[in-house]
């Protein structure tokens, strides 16, 4: 059986929606109104589907590949513009409605969710409304996702501060970090990848995907995706440009900040000069070992010149005879050859770098590997964790002399003044 999905091009009741995707891709609750409509129309018996897209057709046939996701073949075609119900029946309906689903799921105009009645498009009420409640049987085809307390939905590999207000109804999406003293709901939808900040609050509003809300920041009645804010009551909208108040995670225009400086380079030779015994110390502690005590390691960062460039390898060591930081040490020469910063995100070898599988993840190689990290500050103890990308996304958009200062400082606590890290 065959069906034909014909996505929504202008909506200009709808444009904030459309900034950063097609409207089909438009996020409903962790899935896109294609996602769930393909799979509404896949449990009907649609073995194949047609999708006419007219607005950014290319991101249209990305998100769909072939259909395998749904157990269908899925085909999408360009249009000029978007076509009406009828015209699309007249164009590839013209051997007859022999093969098709019964009417109306024959040609289905993607401006509703799946059985629903009601638009999502005519204004930014309407979406908002469709969102809040779709919310209670969403959570049953989201993987991962489950009710925290009643009327309260929180996603697969969340990090949730244990002193932030959760008011219901409310959803947080998957690899989301809400941080201490921050008010969610009621009202509220943070869709996947975002990071809220301390002492946040989000009531009456929606934070699109891989959004930074920064610290104090108050979203109400508001839509807020990346550098955008629209009031949704009153359709109006601005953009914010101080990255410490909104930020989008998957920008990738930032200027890169150079590795460790000559002062930098300098200050990691004089370390180690001075630490010179931790290499007896792990000399006497890993003599019995077959292994050699310097162990090259292979890392991958980025260029500095350009963004667009290959990423590139270097090789660095661990010193065996230590775990935690110490084991580091060898990597302070790495700082004084320039291939390192004192301050970064840490090396990943390159299968660990294949892994990085979205933009929201490669924001780890935005920025120069450190000898410390923002994860190791907060105590991550998987340093390649679902903790420790969120961290190091978060630090790839913040980092500044400032933010390396309070690592070091959160660090030097850990090490010299907590005695339990």
């Amino acid at each position: 059986m065959k069906a034909l999905i014909i996505c929504p091009a202008d909506r200009t009741k709808a444009a904030f929606l459309a900034n950063h995707a097609p409207l089909a891709l438009v996020p409903m609750l962790g899935r896109s109104l294609l996602d769930l409509t393909l799979a509404h129309l896949a449990n009907l018996g649609a073995k194949q589907v047609l999708v006419l897209a007219a607005d950014r057709p290319e991101k249209v046939r990305a998100a769909v590949s072939q259909g395998e996701a749904w157990g269908a073949r899925v085909e999408v075609y360009p249009e000029q513009r978007e076509l009406t119900v009828a015209e699309a029946r007249a164009k590839y309906q013209a051997n007859g409605p022999t093969g098709w689903l019964p009417a109306p799921h024959d040609i289905v105009l993607l401006d509703r969710l799946p059985d629903s009645e009601h638009g999502l498009f005519g204004n930014y009420s309407d979406w908002f409304d469709a969102l809040r409640d779709l919310m209670a049987d969403a959570v049953q085809d989201r993987i991962g996702m489950r009710e925290f307390a009643p009327g309260v939905f929180v996603g697969l590999r969340s990090q949730i501060s244990g002193d932030i207000q959760l008011e219901p109804p409310c959803w947080i999406g998957n690899y989301t970090w809400i941080g201490s003293g921050t008010k969610i709901g009621p009202n509220a939808i943070v869709e996947t990848g975002c990071y809220v900040d301390q002492n946040a609050e989000v009531t009456d509003s929606f934070v699109g995907p891989n959004t930074y809300v920064g610290a104090l920041t108050e979203v109400r009645e508001s839509f807020a995706w990346g550098h955008g804010l629209l009031k949704w009551r009153i359709g109006v909208f601005s953009e914010v440009t101080d990255d410490f108040l909104l930020n989008d995670l998957t920008s990738r225009a930032r200027s890169r900040k150079q590795r460790a400086g000559w002062v930098g380079r300098i200050a990691a030779l004089l370390a180690l000069l001075l630490t010179w015994p931790v290499a007896v110390i792990g000399w006497l502690r890993h003599r019995r070992s077959d292994k050699p005590l310097f162990a090259p390691r292979v890392g991958v960062r980025a260029p500095v010149a350009r963004a667009s460039r290959p990423m590139e390898t270097y090789c660095y060591y661990e010193m065996g005879g230590f775990n935690g930081f110490w084991k580091r040490w060898p990597e302070l020469w790495s700082i004084v050859c320039g291939n390192a910063a004192w301050v970064g995100n840490r090396p990943l070898t390159p299968a660990q770098a294949k892994e990085l599988t979205n933009d929201f993840e490669q924001l780890w190689l935005a920025v120069p590997p450190g000898l410390f990290a923002l994860s190791d500050a907060m105590g991550c103890r998987d340093v390649f964790g679902e903790e420790a990308k969120v961290h190091a996304c978060f630090y790839a958009v913040q980092h500044g002399w400032r933010k390396d200062v309070e690592v070091l400082s959160r660090i030097f606590r850990r090490v010299f003044v907590d005695k339990s890290a």
